[in-house]
């Protein structure tokens, strides 16, 4: 087995920290750094965002459960796995996600398996993206979108969704990861590897 060798890099030294905007639905900072090499710099901004959690949820007749919905950042409407975010010292990420599930999807978790957590976008936020596989949900036909949310729900079969993913109808960062890892797993689960 091949391993990662040690590294030799040095952390950014934070010399001030401060909080330029603060609003509930945007915080962004501004550090003060010094870098391995002295170089100091004293603007660089992270958004502190709160955690996302995102479910690769199964039905029992073998479909994967996406929603389609406008992201205004990028002003597409777009085809990605439940998500959704939550803040670690209110609620736990497992709890968060059965939560996300069944209010963007009216599906509830049966059986769910954690499949790890990644950085979203670790050059400007701090937040984490929490994976998940449920291999087994059940429809309850209870949804409650936020007031910024028009979802539809898009059940596809997975044996299309690698055609999916390399046709360009799946491109969100997140939900690729999710399907890698869920994919994988579901494989080991079923014996297929």
């Amino acid at each position: 087995m091949w391993h990662l060798p040690p590294s030799n890099l040095q952390k950014w030294r934070i010399c001030q920290s401060r909080m330029v905007l603060d609003n509930p639905w945007c915080r962004v900072r501004q550090d003060a750094v010094q870098l391995p090499d002295g170089t100091l710099i004293d603007d660089y901004f992270v958004n502190v965002r709160p955690e996302i959690v995102m479910v690769l949820a199964v039905t029992p007749q073998q479909e994967i459960i996406f929603v389609r919905q406008y992201r205004h950042g990028v002003q597409e409407i777009l085809l990605e796995l439940p998500a959704g975010t939550f803040f670690p010292d209110q609620e736990s990420p497992t709890a968060a996600i059965r939560r996300e599930l069944e209010e963007e999807t009216g599906y509830q978790i049966v059986s769910l398996l954690n499949l790890g957590s990644i950085y979203d976008n670790p050059v400007k936020d701090q937040s984490r993206l929490h994976l998940f596989l449920a291999p087994y949900v059940t429809p309850t036909g209870k949804k409650a979108w936020d007031v910024t949310e028009e979802i539809e729900v898009v059940l596809m079969p997975i044996a299309v969704v690698r055609e999916q993913i390399f046709s360009g109808q799946i491109r969100v960062a997140g939900s690729l990861a999710a399907l890698l890892l869920g994919l994988e797993k579901m494989a080991q689960l079923n014996g297929d590897k």
